[in-house]
């Protein structure tokens, strides 16, 4: 098996992390790698940080579901949910929380023991240069806010005697890889990336490890946040810039990583409330075109050199779509497309009273209320709304027509489709399920899942040529 460890860092790798786990979910593949998101956030209750991990849950109940023969494993299908996730505690046999250790209570000024000090040390006035009173006694709980001068003190202690990370070290091996995502422009992002690269390539007592093929993604600065003057907040958007540059100049001379994507705005479109304990930001266009980065990256091979890769847009407009994405997006746009087709028949099907495959592949009521089906409308409902605030969002990612299912041709903007209305996909699925002639299962779920795609796959296909 092999394996791509993902390290999400900060309130961004969490953000594009659910991007990941979507176009996952749409059919986009990770070239036979099992990807193993490993989260990096001090915040020890950021809610966000918990909705990801109920969704890769999710994510994992329907893979597992989709291969289950009983006795036996199918291979993945074809389409949606064709890639595995596994978390690290899952691999390392662990049912704790091996998040946890990330965060910690303490304030800053306990952590680095400033009270050891005496008043008239130069060493407590060297620490009251480097850092203000406000991030002395900010509690390493809620994060680094913004501050990657404490990141950079407290994150490399954190991450050496993380279970997570001594779990990675003990189960990485040779074909397997890893992938960074972070943004350059915060405290734990900024700090957390080199920090961690550091200490994987100077992992001299694993081989497999120091010499892993390395990807990352930095993302540049995206969003603003609303004035700290008027919210209380010390994170103030106006540094984000100043930030990014301090951080290139370091990361030119001092990252390794074989892979670097660099994703980022022309401007600071969306504007964010400025509240740090709860992070409560919509879905964004840039981070899910950063989580395209990881799906790039398993295509690649080992470079001769290290390599810096970007992505442009054909058109700069405030809402984008197949038109003004340009081609090089049409895998994108294609994954989205299939899911909220697949949406529409998740919704649409159990309606049909004379739909064929209700008696000849079970696809009944009972099948409808089944746990494993429910778990994939539940997921497909947060599939939804994670598509909705990507469409409304500052820049907007809206390349469909979905709310109209009786004129579907148009459902990918500035594409004409072939299929009229739902009734074109349902005889697709009919088709699927007659040709289909292998008894090498009966799992009812995978056939529902491979029929849908297959119908769907059938009329939007267009986009791969």
């Amino acid at each position: 098996m092999k394996k791509v460890f993902v390290f999400c860092i900060g309130g961004t790798g969490i953000r594009v992390m659910k991007s990941v786990t979507m176009l996952m979910a749409s059919g986009m593949s990770t070239n036979g790698f099992t990807v193993v998101p490993i989260i990096i956030d001090p915040h020890l209750d950021l809610e966000e940080k918990k909705n990801l991990h109920s969704l890769i849950e999710h994510y994992e109940k329907i893979y597992k579901e989709s291969i289950n023969n009983g006795t036996s494993t199918l291979n993945p299908l074809d389409g949606f949910f064709n890639s595995e996730i596994q978390t690290i505690g899952e691999i390392n046999n662990q049912l704790n929380d091996t998040y946890q250790s990330v965060g910690t209570n303490e304030k800053f000024r306990s952590y680095i023991n400033l009270s050891s000090l005496g008043t008239g040390d130069i060493n407590n006035f060297l620490v009251e240069t480097l850092f203000s009173t406000k991030s002395l006694n900010n509690p390493l709980s809620v994060g680094f806010k913004g501050n990657p001068n404490v990141g950079t003190v407290v994150l490399g202690e954190m991450i050496e005697k993380a279970d997570w990370f001594k779990a990675f070290k003990i189960h990485c091996e040779k074909d397997d890889r890893v992938f960074i995502i972070s943004s350059i422009f915060g405290g734990t992002g900024a700090s957390g990336f080199p920090l961690l690269e550091k200490k994987i390539r100077n992992a001299s007592q694993q081989p497999a490890v120091k010499n892993v093929l390395m990807g990352a993604v930095t993302v540049l600065p995206y969003y603003g946040l609303k004035d700290p003057t008027t919210t209380g907040s010390d994170i103030d958007s106006s540094n984000f810039y100043t930030k990014t540059k301090a951080a290139l100049a370091y990361y030119d001379k001092n990252i390794e990583s074989n892979y670097l994507y660099y994703i980022g705005e022309k401007s600071l479109r969306q504007v964010y409330e400025n509240d740090e304990a709860k992070q409560e930001d919509t879905a964004n266009f840039i981070e899910l075109i950063a989580a395209s980065a990881l799906f790039d990256f398993l295509k690649r091979e080992r470079p001769n050199r290290q390599q810096f890769l970007s992505r442009a847009i054909e058109d700069d407009k405030e809402s984008m779509s197949l038109k003004s994405l340009g081609n090089g997006y049409n895998d994108i746009v294609k994954c989205v497309a299939d899911y909220m087709l697949l949406r529409h028949l998740i919704n649409d099907i159990p309606n049909e009273p004379f739909f064929p495959l209700k008696k000849n592949r079970g696809f009944d009521a009972s099948f409808y209320k089944d746990q494993s089906f429910q778990n994939l409308k539940s997921f497909t409902d947060t599939y939804f709304k994670w598509y909705h605030e990507l469409s409304n969002n500052k820049r907007a990612f809206a390349p469909l027509h979905y709310d109209n299912p009786k004129q579907m041709s148009g459902w990918i903007k500035n594409l004409e489709i072939d299929a009229k209305d739902d009734s074109y996909y349902l005889l697709e699925m009919i088709k699927a399920s007659n040709a289909y002639n292998e008894k090498d299962h009966s799992n009812k779920f995978r056939f529902f899942l491979q029929f849908a795609y297959d119908a769907i796959n059938y009329y939007t296909k267009k986009l791969e040529k």
